[in-house]
């Protein structure tokens, strides 16, 4: 069975109903943002997408209106907190609401603790902590405006774990676990959800796992032998801005694929007679 084979659902289509719902979504010209932009206008919202190329957010603007939702672009850099407010400030200029924010920018590369340098070190900080705090709280006037709104920060399955070579970029991610929790206790008053979602291996055009080669070694570790698409993200990401989680805040949930083993040796051991 291939891997697009096994990532078939036998049980069905799962629908979402967002129609009337401003959605922003960061880090969305491809991959995981790119896949839950789209998925949130074939569910009926409106979307400001962002992302650092302008030719490549473009396309994604174009997706989005072939399924007759509105959408806007914005460039920038997630670092920058004038990027979170030109966010926030081109959703209220055009739709006049946020009601969903999918904070999914974010950066990563490959390099011991001891190598990164303290540029690198706050480049990773800001990519993938800082950027989502600014932009969640100048989205939280509209918010608190309207009545409440949705927040998703997407981390990482390696915030859990230690992560040899992406230190920075794994400590950044606990950060903003822990941050999701204090935000959902601070805004639960304002009726705005917070929750964490944490993707473990997810092949795209862009990452590390997309060689074969190297998608093939790494799915042995994974519990249903295959590693993630940006497609086994996306609805996950739209059930926690669904009426379907009310009474969900301040989560991690993490979508890997199943849990780790004990130790590696376990793999051998399970996978052996599956390829007899």
């Amino acid at each position: 069975m291939t891997p697009a084979q096994q990532a078939v659902s036998p049980f069905g289509g799962v629908q979402f109903d967002f129609r009337g719902r401003v959605a922003v979504v960061t880090g969305a010209t491809g991959g995981i943002g790119g896949a839950v932009a789209c998925r949130f206008a074939a569910a009926g919202a409106d979307l400001v997408v962002h992302g650092r190329r302008a030719d490549a957010l473009a396309e994604v603007v174009t997706e989005i209106r072939k399924q007759g939702r509105d959408a806007v672009a914005v460039t920038g850099n997630i670092r920058d907190p004038q990027t979170a407010a030109d966010i926030a400030a081109a959703a209220e200029n055009r739709f006049g609401r946020v009601d969903i924010l999918i904070n999914n920018a974010g950066g990563n590369f490959g390099a011991r603790l001891d190598e990164l340098s303290v540029n690198a070190w706050n480049a990773m900080i800001e990519a993938n902590l800082s950027g989502a705090f600014h932009l969640a709280t100048a989205c939280l006037p509209s918010f608190r405006r309207q009545g409440g709104g949705a927040v998703v920060n997407i981390g990482s399955a390696s915030a859990g774990h230690a992560h040899p070579l992406r230190g920075a970029y794994a400590a950044a991610k606990a950060g903003l676990a822990s941050l999701t929790r204090t935000m959902a206790w601070e805004w639960s008053d304002l009726n705005v959800r917070v929750n964490c979602l944490e993707p473990g291996a997810v092949v795209t055009a862009a990452s590390r796992f997309a060689a074969e080669d190297v998608e093939a070694r790494v799915a042995r570790f994974v519990a249903m032998n295959r590693l993630g698409r940006p497609e086994d993200i996306a609805p996950v990401c739209l059930f926690l801005c669904s009426a379907g989680a009310a009474y969900l805040t301040g989560q991690t949930v993490v979508v890997n694929g199943g849990p780790h083993t004990a130790t590696p040796a376990d793999i051998d051991l399970v996978r052996a007679p599956l390829a007899e």
